[in-house]
């Protein structure tokens, strides 16, 4: 199947603009004040990018499956909320258990599906009435998606500007989006893998998608870049290529998402892997299954795994090597604080590029580089329990256990090819800074 089809995603998306903010005025016209975006991976962070850059409280993305993000979004109030379920395969499980929970609370009408035709999931919203169905076009990967119907509903949605920010995209020249692309790989191929990014104040949260997009496009067969986010040191690391030549005006968002996109692509093409695929996504999905089945392989899911202590691992480390702290932790902002100081702490002591993602949402963007890229990475896995959990209708699950069983479904992926893997457990999630002092 092609992949191509963001390349021509500015001109077929201006092509709908029109019919996009026609339906984003009727839903205000009939009430609807807050919209949360439920996805993963390409399918909200795109709109995540959109909602902060312009400055749209109205719009919330809910990407992750901690029990305090879903109840959340609950108590502050559904009742005209619209919900804006985002699959491309309509099978996403994280996805699917949004959806169910909150149909349980709300009105059919408040539900809008993004998916492929003759997915599960729009067979699913014509049998039950959803507001609308909008197609995701089929030769479009997730992460290459952001100026399609899955970035721009959102856009029509927080009343930006996207006709503006579309016949911007479309001027891209792709001879310096490319040679992006190619200073990318040089870099990487002279032993300078690590992307750091620092886009400007007003469009920070670009670099989580251009996270994604590199990560998840490069990191396989061994090779890959590791993009670095919101890098605690300011110092320059030898083995770090530092991006900021970025656009401050949001309304350039469309000609930075093409740009990257096509840099990407020429990214894959030098470093001879496939900028289209995500190979080793499926392992951790898998054993996560197997987790919540509890079958042959989730029977011994209650046995600690063979991971090293966070000293060990810290100890470990190699020049050249990164951390990723991978938290299963509620994703508020005060957490998010004390996970940063944490960062910055094992920054200072191993001298290593370090990121951080919250889980689930890394296993849909940095993920694939873990497992497939480089045997660079020290990964720390950390979980705490859950003051409270939700039962997701329909599926016999709760989202605390749905969350326990993605983590140590991941885990046990890392531990299968080698990779170097603490996890500490936590009473609670405020215990995270205990982390700085080891």
């Amino acid at each position: 199947m092609s992949r191509l089809g963001w390349i021509d995603a500015p001109r077929a998306s201006l092509a709908q603009w029109e019919d996009l903010t026609r339906f984003a005025d009727a839903a205000q016209r009939d009430g609807f004040t807050r919209v949360v975006v439920c996805g993963m991976g390409g399918s909200s962070l795109a709109p995540q990018v959109l909602a902060t850059s312009f400055g749209a409280p109205s719009l919330t993305v809910l990407d992750s499956t901690d029990p305090a993000a879903v109840l959340a979004i609950e108590r502050t109030g559904i009742g005209t909320t619209l919900f804006v379920i985002s699959s491309k395969s309509g099978t996403t499980v994280e996805t699917l258990a949004f959806y169910h929970y909150f149909v349980a609370r709300a009105r059919p009408g408040q539900f809008v599906a993004i998916t492929d035709p003759g997915s599960p999931l729009e067979t699913l919203a014509l049998e039950r009435g959803f507001r609308a169905v909008f197609h995701h076009p089929v030769d479009v990967g997730g992460r290459y998606a952001a100026l399609t119907i899955v970035g721009m509903l959102p856009a029509a949605l927080i009343g930006a500007d996207g006709r503006t920010l579309l016949e911007r995209a479309r001027a891209v020249r792709v001879d310096r989006a490319k040679a992006l692309g190619a200073r990318i790989a040089a870099a990487a191929q002279a032993g300078r893998d690590k992307l750091v990014l620092r886009p400007p104040g007003p469009i920070a949260r670009l670099a989580d998608w251009i996270e994604q997009l590199v990560a998840e496009s490069s990191g396989k067969e061994g090779r890959g870049v590791v993009p670095v986010v919101d890098d605690p040191v300011s110092e320059r690391r030898p083995d770090s290529e530092v991006v900021a030549e970025f656009s401050s005006d949001p309304l350039d968002l469309g000609a930075e998402f093409l740009t990257w996109e096509y840099a990407t692509g020429e990214l894959g093409e030098r470093l001879g892997v496939d900028a289209f695929d995500q190979p080793d996504v499926e392992e951790a999905k898998r054993l996560a299954r197997a987790e919540l089945a509890g079958g042959p392989e989730g029977a011994q899911h209650a046995a600690p795994l063979p991971t090293m202590t966070p000293e060990t691992l810290r100890r470990a480390a190699r020049p050249s090597d990164y951390v990723a702290m991978l938290a299963y932790l509620p994703p508020r902002p005060e957490v998010a604080a004390r996970l940063h100081e944490v960062r910055g702490r094992w920054a200072r002591a191993t001298g290593c590029a370090t990121t951080l993602g919250f889980g689930p949402r890394y296993l849909h963007s940095t993920g694939q580089l873990h497992k497939g890229g480089p045997n660079t990475g020290l990964f720390l896995v950390i979980t705490a329990e859950d003051i409270e959990d939700a039962e997701v209708p329909e599926m016999g699950i709760t989202f605390g256990r749905l969350k326990r069983a993605q983590a140590r479904g991941d885990i046990r992926a890392l531990l299968a090819r080698g990779r170097r893997v603490a996890h500490v457990h936590l009473a609670r999630p405020e215990d995270v800074t205990a982390l700085a002092s080891l």
